[in-house]
């Protein structure tokens, strides 16, 4: 009998920890490691690099009442960053392009997070945001 209930408790304890990792959104999936299948939105595979910079556009879409303003930015080093809008108004798109050069990032595999923090200001309320972008690949 003792047996049985700890079994329950086990699939009980199982069964919640995969809930709560489906509950997670996409923007906070790269840090649960979801690198591999690079498939989402918020990261990007470039496969192998050698002799020209690739670069990719990642699109941030404004969801809010207010304008929402990129307030920090995370960059890994040797791993280029251009933000094309600082200031992205309600129901717009703003654009964060990666570039990779393999003139001057070093041989081998990587795996480099960007962290872009972003705020919105409504009344009485200022909400602020960690969005990680993930870039992969391998230089040749």
């Amino acid at each position: 009998m003792k047996l049985q209930k700890l079994f329950m408790l086990f699939i009980a304890v199982f069964a919640f920890t995969f809930m709560g990792y489906g509950q997670v959104e996409p923007a906070e999936a790269p840090m649960f490691g979801n690198v591999r299948g690079v498939n989402s939105a918020f990261s990007h595979n470039y496969g192998t690099i050698s002799g020209v910079a690739k670069s990719y556009n990642f699109k941030i879409t404004n969801n809010g009442a207010t304008t929402m303003h990129i307030t920090d930015i995370k960059i890994p080093e040797k791993v280029g960053v251009t933000v094309l809008d600082m200031h992205i108004k309600k129901g717009q798109e703003g654009v964060i392009i990666v570039n990779i050069d393999p003139t001057i990032k070093e041989k081998g595999k990587f795996a480099d997070r960007i962290i872009i923090t972003t705020e919105q200001k409504e009344p009485n309320i200022v909400t602020t945001k960690e969005i990680t972008f993930v870039v992969a690949g391998e230089v040749k």
